[in-house]
């Protein structure tokens, strides 16, 4: 079979998930250079219903098929399940860490996962109180982590565009894997705070750093984080903040190395990749 994997994105976790596609994609399945070519299309949804709805159509036109990774749905212009049946009802496959199953009976329900070879303890100076990492800073919290770090008398490292000038804030950006495990392992706590839905990888590779990802209680990351990371209520941006002050100015929540050994089993990247190949296949 000829796939598709849509390669071009700006997202480096996206990025990530296509490099995994790529490594455990099985013998019989070959890359196509192009959707038009390819027996299955493999679509990356982390925006617009309706772009994504006309390249499926122009898929189906051609008499190909298509699968489904939702990254993302309640911050989506259209978060409600129910109108997202024109993609996935045609799709050989959807993969979401939602539990969709009402919508799609046959749903891939899985996590993304994290790479142990990449990330892993280091022995090095804890130079920050909290670490944050993105693009948008009111979805992800920036202000929230950059108040309450304040607040509780640290320093803060971000992995991203300068936002502001801010004395107790470190910016980083274009680093490699290398350097960004030093700084997940530089972080006493790492914000995974994500308003709506958003990447959860993040939080997976400070777990494998020894270091706890604070994250909103919500369905979808209970689901698959509930031993592992520390929550707080997802409320408005002073709750938010008093709920970070109050963590950040108590005791780091050491992760043990059971924890950390449960996190490669659990989130294993050859294991949720070849499941997602095997519901590819005709």
């Amino acid at each position: 079979m000829r796939v598709y994997l849509n390669a071009s994105w700006f997202s480096r976790g996206i990025n990530r998930v296509i490099f995994e596609l790529y490594r455990y994609m099985p013998d019989d399945f070959v890359i196509a250079d192009d959707p038009d070519s390819a027996d299955l299309v493999v679509l990356h949804i982390n925006g617009r219903h309706d772009q994504n709805v006309q390249r499926a159509q122009k898929i189906k036109s051609l008499g190909h098929k298509y699968a489904v990774i939702q990254y993302v749905l309640a911050s989506c212009r259209n978060p409600d399940p129910l109108e997202w049946a024109d993609l996935w009802d045609d799709a050989k496959v959807v993969w979401s860490y939602y539990d969709l199953h009402k919508w799609i009976p046959l749903l891939y329900h899985a996590p993304l996962a994290a790479l142990p070879d990449k990330f892993y303890r280091e022995d090095v100076e804890k130079k920050y109180l909290i670490g944050t990492m993105g693009v948008d800073p009111k979805s992800e919290c920036f202000n929230e982590a950059r108040l309450a770090c304040f607040k509780a008398g640290g320093k803060m490292v971000h992995v991203g565009k300068k936002f502001t000038e801010d004395p107790i804030i470190d910016f980083v950006s274009e680093i490699d894997d290398d350097e960004l495990r030093t700084i997940y392992n530089q972080c006493q706590w790492f914000s995974v705070l994500r308003r709506a839905d958003g990447f959860e990888m993040i939080g997976l590779e400070a777990l494998l750093c020894g270091v706890r990802p604070i994250m909103f209680d919500t369905i979808n990351y209970r689901r698959w984080y509930n031993n592992f990371a520390k929550f707080i209520p997802e409320k408005t941006v002073g709750d938010t903040v008093r709920d970070l002050t109050e963590i950040l100015k108590g005791e780091p929540s050491e992760v043990t190395d059971d924890e950390i050994a449960e996190v490669k089993v659990r989130f294993d990247w050859k294991t949720i990749i070849e499941g997602f190949w095997n519901r590819c296949r005709y």
